[in-house]
């Protein structure tokens, strides 16, 4: 071989060899997949690459990372996170660093566990080990995250319907392949007034609502690359409409020893019906006096006050869902009325000379509760008019009597100053009076009642000749 033909192969060699390198530097490699399989005591994560790559590794310090940089990569197949949690591995993470330059992460939960890395065919080969010398090869179980599920929301809201500031559970922990989640809510005009971000480790959240109507809550999941799952995920909730109480007195203003009646029939419910209501009543200093639960319709109570004053009266209504209404206020006055005016007129019958002769009888008086249900005395006075003839004549009388009641029954004695109801007796006398009663019916403004009435004289006349008996009807007013 001549000297010429040595000088013109090395450098042929050269050529072909820079050609060759030139066309391999334009050849760009695949992260194709990250998998890893655990052995009892070892951890394999396997990095698979295509051709034409290369790498560096390096670690770095709080916190503990082991990280890979690989070089003449285009894409990255694999997924982004994958979780590991075994031999103080936590997750492993995979990302374009620059452009030709994918960078491979592994996050350590703990200080740098023994390990080894090395290429196989595939791609390159990391082995993990707790013990100071790596151990005999193990059979592994292969765990591969080949692709990335999208996120399937899914949410529950309890109760479906509910009172003002109950309590509302959602939960989202039947969503899948969700990294996070996210529930908003709507009115029943759709405008949004809140939200909240969940996560699978904490998927429920309790809140309540102030405010009656409709409420939607829409809910989101989101995968680990924050992809929004696209199902339908919403539910509903309805907050019920408290019922609204109405009171009237009847009447207003009322006196002691006769009944009000307090009327709560106005009290309503929009989405219901009132089942109950309470009613209770505080005098001016805010004492609690009497109180009443009604649960049956028309919703009334009917009271009698034993002491004058001025009375607070409260009502609160309940609805079927249990929902209580604000509470509605009025104040009625008890007053104590003890002089009333009074009138009598009736049909009176005189003895005299072995006979009965009748009168019409009316008197007019006042009326005085001493005891306001127990005694009374009565001041009044009137005459008589007789049709018959002489000696008859009409006559007049001044009376005072005490009376007892005993509930509607009353009875009484007392004494009358009355001129002479004949022409045979000259003289004014004196008699005594005794009556029995019942009283018919008796509110605030007027009362009426019956009566027997009974008067003789006390002295110089005979009682058996000269006595009287009255049926009258008494009015006080």
């Amino acid at each position: 071989m001549t000297k010429k033909n040595l000088f013109l192969l090395p450098c042929l060699l050269l050529i072909l060899l820079n050609f060759t390198m030139l066309s391999l530097s334009k050849e760009s490699g695949v992260l194709e997949n990250i998998v890893f399989s655990k052995g009892e005591k070892t951890l394999e994560i396997k990095i698979i690459l295509s051709p034409y790559t290369y790498h560096r590794e390096f670690k770095l310090f709080n916190p503990y990372r082991i990280c890979i940089d690989l070089f003449n990569i285009k894409s990255i197949q694999s997924p982004p996170l994958i979780q590991v949690n075994s031999l103080g591995i936590g997750a492993i993470r995979a990302s374009m660093f620059k452009s030709n330059i994918a960078r491979v992460v592994i996050d350590l939960t703990e200080e740098f566990p023994p390990y080894k890395s090395e290429s196989f065919e595939q791609g390159l080969r990391i082995v993990f080990w707790p013990e100071e010398e790596l151990p005999e090869e193990e059979p592994r179980v292969i765990e591969e995250i080949i692709q990335i599920e999208d996120a399937i929301g899914d949410i529950k809201v309890t109760p479906a319907k509910a009172n003002i500031n109950d309590s509302i559970s959602v939960d989202m922990s039947g969503s899948q392949h969700a990294k996070s989640m996210e529930v908003e809510v709507f009115d029943s005009k759709g405008t949004k007034i809140t939200m909240n971000e969940l996560t699978p480790d904490s998927p429920k959240w309790e809140t309540k609502f102030d405010k009656p109507g409709e409420y939607t809550f829409k809910g989101k999941a989101f995968n680990i690359e924050g992809k929004p799952s696209e199902n339908p995920c919403e539910a509903k909730t309805y907050i019920n409409f408290p019922p609204v109480s109405m009171l009237e007195s009847q009447p207003p203003k009322g006196n002691v020893g006769k009944p009000i009646t307090f009327d709560a029939s106005g009290s309503t419910d929009s989405d219901g019906e009132v089942v109950e209501v309470n009613f209770t009543i505080a005098d001016e200093m805010g004492n609690l006096v009497d109180r009443f639960v009604d649960n049956e319709k028309p919703f009334s109570w009917e009271k009698v006050f034993r002491k004058k004053g001025v009375y607070t009266v409260t009502v609160v209504a309940t609805d079927d869902f249990g929902a209580v209404s604000e509470p509605f206020q009025v104040e009625v006055a008890a007053k104590q009325k003890n002089l009333f005016f009074l009138f009598d007129a009736g049909a009176l019958a005189a003895r005299g000379d072995g006979t009965y002769v009748g009168y019409a009888a009316g008197r007019i008086g006042l009326l005085y509760k001493i005891l306001p249900g127990t005694l009374d005395i009565i001041l009044s006075g009137g005459g008589a008019y007789s049709p018959n003839d002489a000696p008859w004549k009409p006559f007049y009388s001044v009376n005072l009597l005490l009376n007892f009641h005993l509930g509607p029954v009353f009875i009484g004695a007392g004494g009358v100053y009355t001129t002479n109801d004949k022409e045979t007796i000259s003289s004014k006398y004196a008699e005594a009076i005794a009556n029995v009663g019942f009283e018919l019916f008796d509110n605030s403004r007027i009362s009426a009642s019956i009566f027997l009435e009974a008067m003789g004289p006390v002295v110089d006349l005979s009682f058996q000749d000269h006595h009287k008996m009255m049926l009258g009807f008494r009015l006080l007013f």
